[in-house]
């Protein structure tokens, strides 16, 4: 059901930011942003070369639907494994799916759909590890928690939750399992290897255009940050180009809780309205009734990555942030529903009923994505660019309006021989003359920041505006 609802609502066109980003990136086996989510553009490339149909925009897409089809799926299979009803499971599935948070994030090309959908997987099997001793989860369980962190590290934070599974039921787990999860766990991980391999690749075949302005490697889509040196590594294990570490220190301050909390909860009210709240709240309480050890683990799956998400404000988009800690609500709801049903016999139709009636609601409430499809994206700006610049040209752009712009150059092919550069025309300034004075035509995109000595910028209405920089 939900992957059907995504599939008809998918947010195809060629986007700006980082969505532009994930579509164009797993294309051409690039290198994303840090944290550089190997995994995603490892499996959603391969999706995309494999999947005939439709813009690659659109393929990329309908791989992140699946994505998080995964994830309410795990939701699902996470309530069956703790003796839910059917309805009751697939409402609570539901309700995460048409949450207007995961609907959207789950119809376009999204790195955090394919997280949520490994990280509820993680879940899934350590729950049913710990319900039934299955090794078989435990094993699956560490290869889904490594493909998660190599996905996006946001997934390591699941550490202290596992931590408390695995401590709870030590005692049936046998060292072979232990060692075979181990190592799935580390093959997981491992994907990280391939953003220093491909950038070496990219740097000694000259793949990125870039390369022939003169530009060292290190340049966006191709090869940013140049993983291949041990400093750009480096940057992309830690995140802390993007404040990553001083979020782990500002869970220590009580500002972050009293900036970061109302925004989380009003996100919450927004996803699974205040009866679901209360009916997740319920299953916290039975949860911890019955399975205390589970309930503490299940928790701490909501909590750290929630208190990460209170420190990290330079995020534009904290709120798929909270896809890990609205995945874990979804499955103590369930179970708050279940406990009703089964401690209410009177009340078992309208507890099985709460939860498909929420998600039928948010489907209402929530229809606007549907109109989704009909999005023109970024095609003006590609029109403008394709129109206005000759074939030569390189293009300055800003990171909004790049990303569409390398689409179009690397993906679609469609911008001959222009060049995108990822900088601001300060970036670039001291290397303006001499591309001007070898032949080339530059131009600066939608947005100025910065000058060249002895030049000027001719303005070219549009939309959005262009400047050429001239001689003066």
């Amino acid at each position: 059901m939900p992957l059907a609802v995504y599939a008809a609502s998918l947010e195809g066109a060629v986007s700006y930011w980082d969505t532009g980003e994930s579509q164009v990136v797993p294309w051409i086996f690039g290198i994303a942003h840090p944290t550089g989510f190997p995994a995603f553009t490892l499996a959603a490339g391969i999706f995309a070369h494999l999947f005939p149909l439709g813009a690659v925009s659109w393929r990329i897409a309908l791989f992140s639907a699946i994505a998080m089809s995964a994830a309410c799926w795990a939701i699902f299979a996470s309530l069956r494994e703790l003796k839910c009803d059917v309805w009751i499971a697939l409402g609570a599935s539901w309700v995460f799916a048409f949450g207007e948070i995961a609907w959207t994030r789950g119809t376009r090309a999204e790195v955090h759909a394919l997280a949520a959908g490994l990280a509820a997987l993680t879940l899934y099997f350590c729950v049913r590890w710990y319900v039934c001793g299955e090794p078989r989860a435990f094993v699956i369980g560490a290869l889904c928690w490594g493909l998660a962190i190599a996905t996006h590290p946001v997934t390591a934070l699941l550490a202290p939750a596992l931590l408390v599974a695995l401590c709870a039921r030590v005692r049936a787990l046998r060292l072979r399992t232990f060692a075979q999860g181990l190592l799935l766990f580390a093959i997981g991980v491992s994907l990280y290897a391939y953003l220093p391999i491909r950038s070496a690749v990219v740097t000694h075949a000259r793949l990125d255009p870039t390369l022939a302005l003169g530009l060292p490697p290190g340049k966006a889509f191709w090869d940013m940050n140049h993983p291949a040196t041990w400093q750009g590594f480096r940057s992309f294990l830690s995140g802390s180009d993007y404040g990553a570490l001083q979020a782990f220190s500002a869970a220590l301050h009580p500002e972050t809780y009293r900036t970061g909390v109302p925004p989380f909860l009003l996100s919450l009210w927004s996803e699974f309205t205040a009866l679901g709240i209360l009916v997740a709240a319920a299953g916290a309480i039975a949860l911890a009734r019955s399975r205390p050890w589970l309930a503490a683990a299940v928790l701490l799956a909501a909590v750290c990555p929630a208190v990460f998400a209170f420190g990290y404000p330079v995020e534009a988009d904290l709120e798929r942030y909270y896809l890990i800690p609205f995945i874990v609500t979804a499955i103590l709801a369930g179970y708050g529903a279940s406990t009703i049903a089964k401690a209410m016999p009177e009340l078992r139709v309208v507890s099985m009923l709460i939860l498909p009636a929420i998600a039928v609601t948010l489907l209402v409430l929530n229809r606007s994505t549907f109109a989704q499809p009909k999005s023109s994206g970024a095609e003006g700006l590609i029109r403008t660019v394709q129109g206005r610049t000759p074939n030569d040209a390189v293009l300055l752009a800003p990171w909004i309006d790049s990303t569409a712009l390398a689409y179009a150059a690397y993906v679609d092919r469609s911008l001959d021989k222009r060049i995108v550069d990822n900088a601001w025309l300060s970036d670039e300034a001291g290397r303006v003359p001499g591309w001007i004075r070898a032949g080339r035509h530059v131009y600066v995109v939608d947005q100025v920041f910065g000058s060249v000595p002895g030049y000027r910028l001719t303005r070219i209405p549009g939309s959005p505006d262009l400047y050429r920089v001239e001689k003066r």
